[in-house]
Parts: C-alpha cells; structure tokens; sequence
C-alpha cells in the first residue's frame, strides 16, 4: 500500500513541479507566441500545497519504522533534523511557504520579473528534491547537480506542455507556440538524455544494464525506458505533423494529441516514482539475495540466485515477433494521427507499443 501511495505521490510531484514551472515560463512570451492561457492562482497554490504534501509521502514508511520505538513527536523531530531526506524535505517545505505567500501575494502582477521570480523559487524547491534523490546519496555534489539538471529539465519541457494542454482557452497562435518551443524540448530532451545516463551509470554500469531486469528497480527502469519510445512518436506528431495540419487549418484543436502526450509523461513519472522506492543494484547479487527476484521476472523465468548471474540477450521467434507488433503499433499511432482517428485510439495504440516491446524483451533473454 505505501509503495502504490509513493509511487503515485511521486508522480504528481513532477505534475506540480511541471504546472508552476510552466505557467511562469510561458508568462514570459507575448501573446502573439502562445494561446491564450489561464492558470487560476488557486490551481498554483494547490500545486505548492501538492509539492509540500507529495513530497513528505517518502517519509511515512520511515516515520511508521521508527514511530513504535520514539514515538510520533520524536520520530519526526529525528527524520528531520538527522535524516538526510527529512532535512531536504524540511527545506522544501520552507522555500514552499514562501512560494505560496508570493503567489498568494502577488499572483496578479504582470512583469516579467514576478515571472523570473517565480522560476528561480521554483528551481530552489527542485534543489531539495536533488538533496534527496539516490544520485546525491551516492555521488554527493555531482549527483546533485546532475539530478538537478535532470529534474529541472523535465518540469520545463513537460510544464510548457502541460500547462499549454490543460489551461489554455483557445488555440490561438498555436503554429507560432511550437516553432519555439519545438526547439525548447528538444534542448530538454537532450539534457534529460544525457543526465538520465549519467545518473544510471551511478548506481548501474551502463553494459550491465540489462542485469538489473532481475530486479524490481531494473524492471520499473526498463519499463521507464520503453515509454520513450510512444513518447517520441508523439513527439514526433505533436512537434512536425501538426505544423503541417495547422498550415493548412489554422483551426485545427491540437489539445487532445498533447494531452495524449502528457499521459505518457504521466506514467514515465510512475515509473520513476517506484524506482524512488527500490534499491539501487550496486551489487546486484546482494541486492538479489536482500530483497529477491522482481515479480515480473518470475512471470516469464524460473531463476536461482547465484554470485555471477546474468541476463543474455537470446533473441527467438516469439520475441522478434512481439518487438515487431510493437513497431506496427508505434506505426498505427503514427498513422491514426494522420488518419484523424481519435487521440484517444491513439494513446491506446501507445500503451500496445509499451506491452509488447516489454513483453518481447521478456522472451528474448536468458538468464545464466
């Protein structure tokens, strides 16, 4: 139960990172290079109540491991004053507070420096997240930094989405929003790329990688991973396609194909949400023999644990097959776009890709 509560708390942790970050950036432009946007300053403080509540989930379990011996007051007083995750917690909270009184206080100013001011409160909130992350545990200063580039980038590029999906009142000057912010995500796209393999390389080495499948935090990674590839179908409509519809139909809505691509963010934050909650596999026969197979692992292989196992990639017909439907699925979202199918057959269209990839490269390995 605390693991599924994590995990979704994790997830809207991203949401209400993304909303601020996003409504303060696209404050930014004229109006003639965004549609016309509305985000009720009680959606924002909403948000910053969200960041402080979400990010506080983490700390349950902790807190019930210790509440038996010390107590609720002395648990807590001890989590946050001692504990690593409570300290970085116990900063958010704070920067939150003075979050939430600046939107309180000054949600109707139109500078751009409320803007900027913004922005720079929301980065200091992602800092704490960085504080608290595996990556700094591991590698102290550099894995924060890193985290930070990588946790900062995503709430740019998934906020300017999110925010321009849900709350804008029109579609307005849309041809003129993608061309920049086309180029803005694939920027952050890069940046998520190469911080992402970075913070891999620190608990995993990259050739071990498909090792990790073993374990509950190599599945929910593989899992992460696939996503990417629905999302850069969509990224692909969203960012080329629809500037040739909207050539020659300036009227056409593209909100629902974004809010498409912002589900898929969603479950890529799902994911990321339990990696949060499993161990690293630094070693991975010790991480094995502490905490066990995965469950989904054991749905497709009978494995005994010892100290040199590994995963082989065996490729065979079953699952050559299965990587093959998963491409035709990628190629039907592709196509139902074009078709002016429904976004929503094309999100599920998505989710096949996602289940048979995963499914083909569960048949396509063998464990020695």
């Amino acid at each position: 139960m605390i693991f599924i509560l994590t995990t979704i708390s994790e997830a809207l942790l991203y949401v209400c990172f993304a909303l601020l970050m996003g409504s303060y950036i696209l404050s930014l432009f004229p109006d003639d290079l965004v549609p016309t946007i509305v985000v009720p300053r009680k959606v924002k403080l909403f948000a910053v109540i969200g960041i402080a509540l979400f990010s506080f989930v983490p700390l349950i379990s902790l807190l019930m491991y210790l509440y038996e011996d010390y107590g609720f007051i002395n648990s807590l007083q001890s989590i946050l004053l001692t504990f690593e995750v409570g300290k970085s917690w116990l900063f958010m909270f704070i920067v939150t507070v003075f979050l939430g009184l600046y939107i309180l206080f000054f949600h109707e100013k139109k500078s751009a420096y409320y803007s900027i001011v913004g922005i720079l409160l929301v980065f200091v909130a992602i800092i704490g997240v960085s504080w608290s992350s595996h990556a700094n545990s591991i590698e102290s200063l550099k894995g924060l930094i890193t985290h930070f580039l990588h946790f900062a980038s995503v709430v740019i590029w998934v906020g300017i989405l999110f925010v321009v999906a849900w709350f804008s009142q029109n579609t307005n000057n849309w041809l003129s929003f993608l061309k920049w912010f086309h180029i803005t995500a694939l920027y952050c796209f890069g940046i998520v790329i190469v911080t992402g393999l970075s913070l891999m390389s620190f608990s995993t080495p990259l050739d071990a990688y498909s090792d990790t499948w073993m374990v509950s935090y190599g599945q929910s990674l593989l899992i992460k991973h696939l996503l990417i590839i629905p999302l850069i179908g969509y990224a692909f409509i969203n960012g080329i396609l629809m500037k040739k519809r909207l050539l020659k139909n300036k009227n056409f809505d593209a909100r629902p194909w974004t809010k498409a691509e912002f589900f898929i963010l969603l479950l890529i934050f799902a994911a990321t949400g339990a990696m949060s909650q499993q161990s690293p596999p630094h070693n991975l026969f010790e991480t094995i023999n502490n905490e066990g197979f995965s469950s989904l692992i054991l749905l497709f292989h009978d494995v005994i644990a010892f100290s040199d196992i590994a995963v082989q990639m065996v490729f065979n017909t079953e699952g050559v097959i299965l990587l093959c439907i998963s491409a035709i699925f990628l190629v039907i979202t592709l196509f139902s776009y074009v078709k002016k199918q429904p976004a929503i057959f094309g999100f599920i269209m998505s989710i096949f890709v996602l289940i048979a990839a995963y499914f083909g490269l569960m048949l396509s390995i063998q464990i020695i």
